[in-house]
Formats: structure tokens, C-alpha cells, sequence
């Protein structure tokens, strides 16, 4: 592990061995950073978003390792010129130090197909075709584009120091988009990949992959575009701008597509109800997704009579050593008393042991259950603390049996 003793001579090292470029890619495309549940309902939009607005271009979909990507995904995606990319497998070939959500920005774009790239995060919304960005004058002159975010990195900070990078006042890096040629940027994108590498010292000193990009081009000294327009901030979400100063992005960091949970409305934000519906379509199509609500439709005869029992009692729900709280469960697979974050949907699943009752919120699974007895339900949390939980049925009647 880098120390700050040892970084600056690190850094220096690091960028004084950089390979060239020899790849055999060409083409462009996007490649978007996606996985698990809450991703992939954030990648679904950005896709269909893109194909609405007639973008062309072929999108990679990356992801960490066949948990994050179950088939069902990959069909869902496929039709709509998606690849997806299980980024531990490539890995084996390109080894790095560490890669979790951050570090795969860089990774994917090194060891994307396309010679040029189009990142976005997954909870990135475009506005317009976004294709015309690679015939930009300033992408065509320097081979890569960032946009603004909010801060300025200050004088003070040590991180200057550090990479031996001579301080700038000038914007941090926003990095839910990137536009960048791989051949023309090779270096400057093996020197990010090499901090993201170092990301348990890095990430002290500047807040996640951005401002390793930022840090990377001026150490080697590149140029890059960026458009001059400041980020218009909505509420937990920024919209990024084209050199025209017309809105091309809305970025929603921290309001990110659920697809199980309410989606609040964001005055201003443009397509809106377009979204809306992509979330629908994909509700109707991946009916077996984690956490996806109960349909009696979908039940078979087992579950259905679970399901019944379930619905018609009120229930303790404790964890066990941390809490406990009434619960009851509405028919339509939604929990009524009791809900919280992390117990927002229910459903019963069969595998080879029998049924069980699923636990979902925001996130995807939080806990599965089996059954122990006519009274009570048994399992683990498999999110945060994983502690033990237990379900057991109260003696009164629940009153949402009929409920939604």
C-alpha cells in the first residue's frame, strides 16, 4: 500500500513506465458501468433512453462477476444492441489491484472494444442523441472531453502535492460522462487506472474515480474539453450541457430509478414520464427479478395458500439482538404495517427445499425466510449486519387481507 512518503515517488515511477498504445480497437460506442438490481434498472433507462432518441451507437454493459448479471438481464439487454461484460472475467487477462464500483469506470473504458468511448453512469439520463459529441471541435483537437462538477479542488489540498501536480483553479471533474479516444488517450487513461489501482490511499485524498481522471491528464500534462456551462442543479440530480449550452444529460446521483419502490417526481426534469413507463416495461418483463413483489398470477398452488396465510395475520418481525415491530402484508406483494427501506416488497419463492418468503426494498433481497412451523418464518439478513431474523404470527386478524 502507498504512503504519503511514497507517493509522489510512486506516481512519478508509474507515469514514467506507461506503455503505448497497441490495441486493435476501433469504432465507437458506450460503455455503462451496471449491475445488481438497482443498476440495471438505472442502465435500462439510460438504453432505452438512448435508442428512444435514435442514438445508433453499440453499448457495452459492465458488470462485477455473474451475480450481478443473471441471464434474464442479458436478454432483456441484448435486443436492444446491448453486450454485456462481466468485468472479473476480463479481468484474469488485464489484472489489476483492486476493482469494486469506482475502479471499473477506468478498467471498462481500457478494455472496452471501441477505440472510442461514450461513458455513462448508469444513473444517467441524455436528453438528445448524445453521438454527435465525437465530431465536436474540441474532441476532435484533444481526443477527450469531461464536464464540471460542482467544486474546485482547493489550493490546500495535499492531493497536489502528492501526485506532484502543480495546483489549477479550475473545475473538478463530473465523471457520470466521459468522452474519450483510447489510441490518442492511451497514457493519460493507464496512469487513472493506476491511481484507481491504489484507491485505498487515492480515494483518502480525493472523493472516488473523478478527480483521478482530473489528476492523470495534468500530470502528464494533456489537454481535454469541457464545455463551458456550469451544472444546472435540480433537486438530486445534475443536468450536464453540450458546448452549445444545450442540456445533453441529467445525471441522477442521488435520485436513482427504483424499481420496486416509488420514484419521486423532480420538477424540471425533462423526459420524465418517458422513464416512467421504460420502469413499467421492465416491471411486466423481468417477472423474475429479486425482490420482485408477489403475483398471484405467477403462484403456484403452494405459494398461493402461503401467500393467503400470510396476508390474513399480523406478524412480529424482529432482528434478531437489534429490533422488533408489528408487520402485515398486503396481497399484492407490498408490506404494509412495518414497512421500512429494506422491507418494502414480499414474495414467496420455491427452490429445493420447499418455499420461501422474500424480503425486499429499495436495494434488492434483504433477507429469505423459511418456514419453521404453522407460526413462524426463520432467516438471515443478507445485506449490512446479516443478523438473524424471525417472523412470528400474532393471535389477532390482520385488517389488509383485502388490501392492495
Amino acid at each position: 500500500m502507498l504512503t504519503d512518503a511514497t507517493a509522489l515517488e510512486s506516481i512519478n515511477a508509474a507515469a514514467h513506465l506507461l506503455r503505448r498504445y497497441t490495441e486493435e480497437a476501433e469504432g465507437r460506442g458506450v460503455v455503462i458501468p451496471a449491475g445488481g438490481l438497482r443498476y440495471f434498472a438505472c442502465a435500462w433507462v439510460c438504453i432505452r433512453m438512448l435508442r428512444e432518441l435514435r442514438c445508433t451507437l453499440p453499448i457495452e454493459l459492465w458488470h462485477l462477476g455473474p451475480e450481478e448479471m443473471a441471464d434474464t438481464m442479458r436478454r432483456l439487454v441484448e435486443p436492444l444492441g446491448v453486450a454485456c461484460v462481466d468485468a472479473s472475467e476480463v479481468r484474469r487477462q488485464h489484472p489489476v489491484r483492486i476493482l469494486n464500483g469506482w475502479e471499473l469506470k477506468p478498467f471498462a473504458i481500457l478494455n472496452s472494444r471501441f477505440r472510442e468511448v461514450l461513458l455513462l453512469d448508469a444513473d444517467n439520463v441524455p436528453v438528445i442523441d448524445p453521438t454527435f459529441l465525437f465530431e465536436t471541435p474540441p474532441y476532435v483537437e484533444h481526443g477527450a472531453v469531461f464536464w464540471p462538477d460542482f467544486g474546485r479542488l482547493p489550493r490546500d489540498r495535499r492531493v497536489w502535492e502528492l501526485a506532484g501536480v502543480s495546483y489549477r483553479d479550475e473545475p473538478e471533474f463530473e465523471t457520470g460522462q466521459i468522452l474519450v479516444d483510447r489510441r490518442r488517450c492511451w497514457q493519460p487513461l493507464l496512469l487513472t487506472m493506476w491511481l484507481n489501482e491504489f484507491s485505498d490511499f487515492w480515494y483518502a485524498h480525493v472523493h472516488g474515480d473523478k478527480e483521478t481522471f482530473h489528476l492523470a491528464w495534468r500530470k502528464l500534462e494533456r489537454p481535454y474539453g469541457m464545455p463551458s456551462t456550469p451544472i444546472h442543479a435540480l433537486p438530486d440530480v445534475m443536468c450536464q450541457h453540450d458546448f452549445s449550452r444545450r442540456r445533453l444529460f441529467q445525471h441522477r446521483n442521488l435520485a436513482k430509478w427504483v424499481l420496486d419502490d416509488e420514484n419521486p417526481r423532480i420538477p424540471g426534469f425533462l423526459h420524465e414520464d418517458l422513464c416512467f413507463g421504460f420502469l413499467d416495461d421492465l416491471r411486466e418483463k423481468w417477472l423474475d427479478r429479486p425482490a420482485a413483489p408477489y403475483r398471484e398470477t405467477a403462484a403456484n398452488p403452494a405459494a398461493r395458500q402461503l401467500a393467503r396465510e400470510l396476508c390474513s395475520s399480523r406478524w412480529i418481525y424482529r432482528r434478531v439482538g437489534h429490533d422488533e415491530r408489528p408487520m402485515s402484508f398486503y396481497p399484492r406483494g407490498r408490506i404494509a404495517e412495518g414497512a421500512a427501506s429494506c422491507e418494502r416488497n414480499w414474495n414467496i419463492r420455491a427452490d429445493d427445499e420447499g418455499e420461501r418468503l422474500v424480503l425486499g426494498g429499495r436495494d434488492g433481497v434483504t433477507c429469505t425466510l423459511r418456514r419453521d412451523g404453522t407460526d413462524r418464518w426463520v432467516g438471515r439478513w443478507e445485506i449490512c449486519e446479516r443478523m438473524e431474523v424471525e417472523l412470528t404470527r400474532l393471535p389477532d386478524r390482520c385488517p389488509n387481507a383485502g388490501g392492495q
